[in-house]
């Protein structure tokens, strides 16, 4: 399990770390930032489990941090501590989603209770990855996020991003981004080896795969319509064309069939 704890007092991210260290059962990887404008870096880098964070700090607040990665989807177990018992704080706490609002001085029980709901949720979620990638590496192994990608490719990945559930096509994001089809083509082919369907169908079935694994209650046609596939068959031969697999059997063999 992966722990941030961002604290502008070292002793209490210490005595914080000491507490979960306390039970010998959790496998613990621990990075330590004294503000939240610095955590966003290592958050990035090191895609915490679990962050546990001061509310008053230099440079950005707790409260800010926890509403950041609330709105960039970086992390969603966020724990805040503080000295502070503000109805205002712990209003603005639930609103960013945070998972609890412990005051100081920390409750030694509380604590190891929240990271054992966080440890306890986390075999599962690791398994189904493993699980993921084995199945679909072949297809999903595409870099859409390097930072050495021209602007212009760049812009054109963010478009189909933004627009993957539209009857997008490579002629819209030439309009949009007053660029020539040709030249789009050109960008994908050298940077990404790959043709704009193949990235059209990336990001669509990237979307449907998670759907699949979240929602196991949505069928297959209302999953199609939200991608972007408009019917059930479409997104069946996207499946069947990339992954070597229908839906149903995708989420067979991830377990989340009843």
């Amino acid at each position: 399990m992966k722990i941030l704890i961002v604290e502008d007092e070292i002793k209490i991210a210490k005595g914080i770390m000491a507490i979960i260290q306390s039970r010998d059962a959790w496998q613990c990887q621990f990075r330590y930032s004294d503000n939240g404008k610095d955590a966003l870096k290592i958050i990035e880098e090191f895609h915490p489990d679990l962050i546990i964070t001061d509310i008053r700090m230099h440079q950005m607040t707790g409260l800010e941090l926890a509403e950041q990665l609330k709105d960039q989807n970086l992390c969603s177990r966020i724990i805040i501590i503080s000295g502070y018992e503000k109805f205002e704080y712990v209003q603005k706490a639930l609103r960013a989603n945070v998972m609890d609002y412990l005051l100081k001085p920390i409750d030694k029980q509380q604590l190891l209770d929240l990271v054992e709901r966080v440890w306890k949720e986390l075999p599962s979620r690791y398994a189904l990855e493993r699980k993921e990638e084995a199945i679909h590496s072949h297809f999903f192994d595409v870099d859409l996020d390097s930072v050495t990608y021209p602007e212009s490719l760049k812009k054109a990945i963010q478009y189909i991003r933004s627009h993957y559930m539209e009857d997008v096509s490579m002629q819209s994001i030439s309009d949009e981004l007053m660029l020539h089809p040709n030249y789009l083509s050109t960008l994908l082919n050298r940077h990404l080896k790959k043709n704009f369907s193949y990235i059209l169908d990336y990001v669509r079935l990237q979307k449907a795969c998670g759907l699949l694994i979240s929602s196991p209650e949505m069928t297959v046609s209302e999953i199609s319509y939200i991608v972007g596939y408009n019917n059930e068959r479409r997104l069946y031969q996207a499946f069947s064309r990339r992954l070597n697999c229908t839906p149903r059997e995708f989420q067979k063999m991830n377990g989340r069939m009843d």
